[in-house]
């Protein structure tokens, strides 16, 4: 009757195990990512891992494989740190009691699922939809037990005081009573040096004793506890200190008890959370081993290969991972699409066990879920098996030959061959009489092609390669030989047959010329035609191949020489349409200048040419006006009409200002005297007045009357109205009267450039008046702005001695911090 199978029972009959694995060396390659795990949890999954049938499981595996070489290659590795905690939870699910050190491992493992879990709260948003991150967001985080058992513990041999009130407690009298005893033994010592061997305290059996020389026994009453090795030295426990140490005793049992007591609670609380804790170390063994596959593909610069169910096997710059990278050769290979079955020739060191094995090796890497070192465009087919006979197996226990061990394998293999099989086999028909060996090998390979197999085998028989070109769905492959050098180039050349070789081999490694001859006559004409028409093809297809790749080479530089003359191209139309940009704008803006020249010139003559005698006369009055204000008594001088017209009057903005000159500054009702002028990009002037300091504005200035050089003082009741004394103490009243009126911090936010500087700027004033040293300008951070014309106003004010964006807590950069000068 038929069992039906658990889901477990059913992937185990998927997995693919047994001698194909040591065979292609897949045993080889677990030793190497068992390499890059981090953690026994992802170690011990390796060293399980096989390939599997199972076309769902082996896109899955694939997946968490590439999506971890994502996340490493752009972040970088996982972090897994965890101890082995496996041994400990079943200690407990025994009933056992866990040491501090097995706590404190359980801690760890629980600090390592909070470190991980952090990656899902970053930055990665790309990576918010993968497999991985679903398993680490799975993770449950248990941080309560870990705080409670590192804030109990302090190491492996030590309770902290503060694990309980009952252990701070028991630890704070026993202290307070060693310190007592401490005191009453030194006292002792005092007393009665001349007994004493030493005059230190010893502890023996926990009891606080003096070392009392033994032909003093009994002048220090007491307990003796113990005797050194030379009898001389008696370790007594003085009578006034029995009591003490009694309780000692006493305290250190309580501590003992106490700190059982805290470690079976703590126990307590990681035995409650055991399913959660077995749950997180699934999910870590397979973060870990997803990790660990993809650090071994980035090792490898491997890709991620397509999947079919339908035998197609391409392989692009394919390489075998067990080569080193400087001595392997890639190899382009291709089945499954236009023929099952692959025949490779070639002389022996050839590659042509290399190449079967690569394709071997790759297929069962990609079905247990590993990226491979391939070229992007290469394609993969998950197998319902994989069978192989590779390598020479002569085994003279079992008797058998090495042909014997092949046809056993073959036999195995015609047995076992299901659904889609890929077979592969070395050698194949070897170890026996030549004619009879190729019989057997063409009438396998009919077998396996009728079966629905994949095939690759590698020979030296002719008859194969004829069979090959004969038969629908096989093709001929060779590995290339070079004659001159007698070396291998390990390149696999699809659609033709290679050559042996032999005569030429022979005669290169200096085999007489006669016996080559001899050897020769024993061929057939048909023969020696078509070893000649395959050694002409061989030479013919490496001439074409190097004339592909030259014309390749070629191509690309032609490519190359294209792409820069294109960008010298473009370059010059680029420059040639800037310059003639320019040309224009250039004639543009002289025209526009010489037209509004030419409009200037006509307003005036006409303006000229209207004006009344009425408008002469009023210019005149004009003049008197300004006569009049200036004090001057002579108004017919036509010379001093022309120095009024460029000296400034009181009340008017001076036409230039020079230091040491007295000037008047309307907003602040001062009058000073200018000792700095600055030609930034404010414009402004450093003005002093009696003990103040002030910076303004040139176009703020003004000339001052007789009345305000002399004693300055406002018109009106205002604040600002109001008589002003410039005294030293009126000074201080200002910085006063300001200081409780102007805060150390302007808000900005909201305000356009120029609001915002026109805004600082009156600001800055009322600071320095009100005596505030640094001040805190708040814009925001936004676009950016607002910050950028607060930087460019304030690196170009003299009033400020410096400035920096604000620091973590203060606003970052939404805030700038100044300091006045």
């Amino acid at each position: 009757m038929y069992r039906y199978l658990t889901f477990e029972e059913e992937a185990e009959r998927k997995k693919i195990k047994g001698r194909v694995l040591r065979v292609l060396e897949f045993d080889k390659m677990i030793d190497l990512l068992e390499g890059f795990t981090r953690t026994s949890y992802g170690r011990d999954l390796a060293k399980d891992l096989v390939p599997t049938t199972d076309l769902p499981t082996v896109k899955e595996s694939l997946e968490d494989t590439y999506e971890a070489f994502l996340y490493i290659n752009k972040y970088g590795p996982i972090p897994l740190s965890f101890p082995d905690i496996r041994e400990h939870l079943s200690y407990v699910k025994a009933g056992g009691v866990l040491t501090m050190r097995a706590l404190l491992d359980v801690a760890s493992f629980l600090k390592g699922v909070s470190s991980i879990k952090r990656i899902v709260s970053g930055e990665h948003t790309d990576m918010y939809e993968t497999n991985l991150f679903a398993s680490i967001t799975a993770l449950q985080d248990l941080s309560g037990i870990e705080k409670e058992i590192t804030s109990a513990i302090n190491n492996e041999d030590e309770m902290n005081d503060r694990a309980s009130e009952d252990l701070y407690s028991i630890r704070k009298e026993k202290k307070e009573l060693a310190g007592s005893i401490r005191i009453s033994l030194d006292r002792v010592i005092r007393n009665n040096t001349e007994y004493l061997q030493e005059a230190v305290i010893t502890i023996r059996g926990d009891r606080y004793c003096v070392p009392i020389k033994a032909e003093h026994k009994g002048k220090i009453p007491g307990i003796v506890h113990d005797t050194s090795s030379t009898g001389q030295t008696l370790f007594v426990e003085p009578m006034a200190v029995v009591e003490a140490n009694n309780r000692i005793r006493e305290l250190t049992s309580m501590e003992r008890a106490e700190i059982e007591r805290i470690l079976e609670e703590l126990t307590y609380k990681v035995k409650r959370e055991m399913h959660t804790l077995q749950s997180d170390i699934a999910l870590v063994s397979c973060i870990d081993l997803a990790s660990a596959k993809a650090e071994l593909a980035i090792s490898m610069d491997a890709v991620k290969p397509a999947l079919n169910t339908d035998g197609r096997i391409e392989l692009r710059a394919a390489r075998h991972p067990l080569i080193p990278r400087d001595k392997v050769v890639p190899v382009d290979m291709e089945l499954g699409k236009k023929w099952r079955t692959l025949v490779i020739t070639g002389p022996n060191t050839g590659g042509k066990t290399v190449s079967l094995k690569t394709c071997g090796l790759l297929t069962l890497m990609t079905m247990a879920g590993l990226m491979i070192p391939a070229s992007q465009g290469s394609e993969i087919a998950v197998f319902d098996r994989v069978l192989a006979d590779i390598g020479d197996e002569q085994s003279i226990e079992a008797s058998l030959s090495t042909f014997s061990a092949h046809m056993s394998n073959i036999v195995f293999i015609l047995k076992n061959v299901r659904g889609r099989s890929l077979v592969l086999l070395d050698e194949l028909g070897s170890g026996t009489d030549p004619t009879e060996g190729a019989a057997l090998a063409i009438a396998v390979l009919n077998d396996l092609f009728a079966r629905d197999c994949i095939t690759m085998a590698t020979t030296h028989y002719k008859e194969l390669k004829a069979y090959a070109v004969t038969k629908d769905g096989v093709m001929n492959a060779a590995c290339e030989f070079d004659t001159e050098t007698l070396s291998p180039t390990y390149r696999l050349v699809v659609g033709m047959p290679g050559a042996s070789n032999a005569f030429i081999i022979s005669k290169k490694l200096g085999l007489p010329g006669r016996i080559i001859d001899e050897a020769k006559s024993g061929l057939t004409d048909d023969e020696m035609r078509y070893e000649h028409l395959i050694s002409e093809a061989e030479s013919n297809n490496k001439e074409a191949s190097r004339l592909r790749e030259e014309n390749e080479r070629l191509n690309a530089e032609l490519q190359k020489k294209v792409a820069e003359l294109e960008d010298e191209r473009k370059a010059l139309k680029a420059s040639k349409t800037k310059i003639l940009n320019d040309m224009r704008n250039e004639q543009r803006e002289i025209l526009e200048q010489k037209e509004s020249e030419l409009d200037s010139m006509i307003r005036a003559a006409k303006k000229k040419a209207k004006k009344s005698a009425q408008e002469s006369a009023a210019e005149e009055l004009d003049k008197v006006r300004r006569r009049l204000r200036a004090g001057i008594k002579d108004l017919s001088s036509d010379e001093e009409d022309d120095l009024i017209e460029n000296v400034a009057l009181p009340g008017e903005a001076p036409k230039a200002v020079k230091e040491g000159e007295k000037y008047f500054v309307p907003h602040l009702n001062v009058t000073g005297v200018v000792t700095s002028a600055s030609s930034g990009r404010n414009k402004s002037v450093r003005i002093s007045s009696g003990s103040m300091t002030y910076t303004v504005k040139i176009d703020q200035l003004r000339m001052p009357t007789e009345k305000q050089e002399k004693a300055p003082e406002t018109r009106g009741k205002t604040r600002r109205d109001r008589p002003v004394d410039y005294s030293a103490d009126s000074a201080t009243k200002i910085r006063m009267e300001r200081s409780m009126s102007v805060m150390p911090e302007v808000m900005l936010i909201g305000m356009t450039v120029a609001e915002a500087e026109s805004r600082l700027d009156s600001y800055i004033d009322d600071c320095q008046l009100a005596g505030i040293s640094q001040i805190r300008i708040v814009h925001g951070k936004g676009t950016g702005a607002l910050r950028s014309a607060v930087d460019s106003m304030l690196r170009g004010d003299p009033r400020i001695k410096s400035h920096r964006a604000g620091y973590q807590g203060e606003g970052d950069d939404g805030v700038t911090v100044a300091t006045l000068n």
